[in-house]
């Protein structure tokens, strides 16, 4: 049997799949990961922006500038990429004392004084103002509205910003496609009703789903808001399935964001010609919270109905107890009927963790969907076995558990396995 790895427990693992299962895809990089100057990757987008004049001429000596950096559930090397944007600034005549930087975090959770100085270091903080962007901060401005009718509020220094500039990255995204783009923007730094309507009414639409952008009415809603709310530049990384930068995009919101989304697609799209009854996937690069379980929706797209997959997760924590009794609940309400439940909810613009924030729902909701079609088994050295028994997993501490787990589902399987799930688009003969 073909000598294999995963991306897990923050190394890669190798192994071998059982003598008697059969193997019809291994979807890792078949070449040498590339080393690229990233600094220099981010100067050349700049200097060349697509659809959009570069800084220097866009800008004026007093312009008030936003930049909206995403946060740390994201892989990119923000730091480094956020060190030359300002350099590039200073360059075209900027002050520091006219930028201002807000972390677009959505519903996500505030970085501590902690993270932002071993994120960003001390002098930059020093220099710059620089902010956690509150989604239910009482001083938001009105910025668009929602085709719902539904009005967007977004962050104070954003909105009053004379030029609003999006630093984040490109990967397969479940909801929106693909990250980046006018992400940044909204849900980035809008208000919790807002992004609340919006996640309800497009995560479960026909359109919606991993590496779909054409149909995608919560993508389409995406980057008609950050339009209309003047998001107006963005510095956009590409990441590989190292999690690497491969290669930065930066210019107007929507063109530069397909220019990233077509050399995405280039580098994390995987052939497989059939579903699998089994697939190993793994959670990389993601390792907090509910970021972890993102790769099951690659996963259920390549396999079978009815089939098994196993989520090797690494995870840092954030797993609050209403979030595990969130999945409880659930459980004990709906049974078999998991995937009814989570649309009946959803159709009544209801949370199903009503005490959590917008992205655990999503989680919630997700994994809950998955899990009514699949056997799910949660490979993990840091989550409890009983913690993953209340989420609704089997559980395994290690390969060896999940295949003996696995094999009373799925005897001889035909498997397919994912070294770097949430880096990876899949394709079937036919399309998703």
């Amino acid at each position: 049997m073909e000598n294999l790895y995963i991306n897990y427990g923050r190394k890669r693992h190798h192994f071998q799949l059982p003598s008697d299962w059969k193997l019809l895809t291994f979807a890792g990089f078949t070449g040498k990961a590339e080393e690229r100057a990233v600094g220099e990757l981010v100067r050349r987008a700049l200097r060349k922006p697509v659809n959009a004049l570069p800084l220097e001429e866009s800008l004026s000596p007093g312009e008030k500038v936003a930049i909206l950096v995403e946060d740390l559930t994201r892989p990119s090397p923000k730091a480094l990429i956020l060190k030359v944007l300002l350099e590039e600034l200073a360059e075209a005549g900027l002050p520091e004392n006219r930028i201002s930087i807000v972390l677009a975090l959505g519903t996500h959770r505030s970085l501590t004084s902690e993270e932002m100085e071993a994120t960003f270091g001390r002098d930059l903080l020093r220099r710059y103002e620089i902010s956690n962007h509150d989604c239910r901060a009482p001083d938001l401005l009105p910025a668009a509205r929602l085709k719902t009718g539904r009005e967007v509020k977004i962050n104070r220094v954003v909105r009053q910003a004379g030029f609003r500039i999006g630093l984040g990255s490109i990967f397969p995204h479940p909801m929106n496609g693909f990250g980046g783009g006018g992400k940044i923007l909204f849900p980035g730094v809008a208000d919790f009703e807002s992004i609340l309507d919006h996640h309800l009414t497009y995560t479960f639409h026909e359109g919606t789903g991993l590496g779909k952008i054409e149909g995608n009415r919560f993508y389409e809603e995406v980057c008609s808001i950050a339009r209309t709310a003047g998001l107006d530049f963005i510095v956009n990384s590409v990441l590989d399935q190292n999690d690497q930068v491969y290669e930065v995009v930066a210019g107007d919101p929507v063109q530069a964001h397909l220019a990233g989304i077509k050399t995405c697609r280039e580098i994390t799209s995987q052939r497989f010609l059939k579903k699998g009854d089994l697939t190993l996937i793994t959670s990389f690069p993601y390792q907090e919270g509910p970021q972890i379980v993102k790769p099951l929706a690659p996963a259920s797209l390549i396999t079978r109905e009815g089939g098994c997959i196993i989520l090797a997760a690494d995870c840092s924590g954030n797993l609050p107890e209403a979030f595990i009794a969130g999945f409880e609940r659930f459980h004990a309400r709906y049974g078999n009927r998991l995937l009814e439940g989570v649309l009946e909810h959803f159709n009544q613009k209801r949370l199903i963790m009503p005490e959590g924030a917008i992205d655990f729902n999503m989680a919630l909701a997700m994994t809950l969907a998955v899990q009514d079609k699949f056997k799910t088994i949660l490979l993990s050295e840091d989550i409890p076995r009983e913690t993953a028994r209340r989420m609704g997993f089997h559980f395994a501490e290690n390969l060896q558990e999940a295949f003996a787990i696995s094999a009373r589902f799925c005897p001889q399987p035909e498997v397919q396995v994912v070294p770097s799930g949430g880096v990876i688009l899949p394709e079937l003969p036919g399309g998703l």
